[in-house]
This record gives structure tokens, sequence and C-alpha cells, in this order.
């Protein structure tokens, strides 16, 4: 039987941060290469996030990695939480 993912940050983190530093294969990067794509695609449709379309898969990861090296209390809310609010942070829409 198939088990669920941990989603976690404290998880998915140290994924995000091989696909920050180049390493984009796998099923553990797809799974949070998807996620961060997933939360830009539903905050992007909502003209929240606004990502501009010369930054790769790769700084997406390096931005949202960073920022969760910056909330130790957060590891144990879900990954596409603080993927949000780092986009958000850093790529906002402007109106």
């Amino acid at each position: 039987m198939n088990s669920i993912p941990d989603l976690t940050t404290a998880t998915l983190n140290s994924i995000c941060s091989e696909v920050a530093s180049g390493k984009t294969e796998g099923f553990n990067q797809g799974l949070c290469i998807g996620i961060i794509l997933g939360v830009e695609d539903n905050a992007h449709y909502d003209k929240k996030i606004c990502i501009p379309k010369t930054v790769n898969v790769q700084e997406r990861a390096k931005v949202v990695s960073d920022y969760v090296a910056t909330q130790p209390d957060r590891m144990k809310e879900a990954f596409a939480s603080l993927a949000f609010d780092a986009m958000i942070k850093k790529w906002p829409c402007k109106n």
C-alpha cells in the first residue's frame, strides 16, 4: 500500500534545497517543484504572486528554501504554506 509523502516543511525543505542547488531529478525533487508551482499557479490566479517569466525553478526553490531557513518555529507546518509566504514576500503582484 502506498503511503502519503510527508509534506511538512522540515522534510520538504531539505529536498527543495537540493533543487535550489541544481538537482531536479527524482520523485522527491519533483514533489518540491510541483508544490512550489502549484502554490504559484493558484496565487497567480488570485493576483497575489507575480513571478517574472525569467525566474527558473531553481531560483524559485532557492527563494523558498532561504525563507524557510528564517522560520525555524514553523517546521511542522505544511510546506505549501511557507512556499506561499516566501513567494508573496519576494514577488507580490503590483496593482
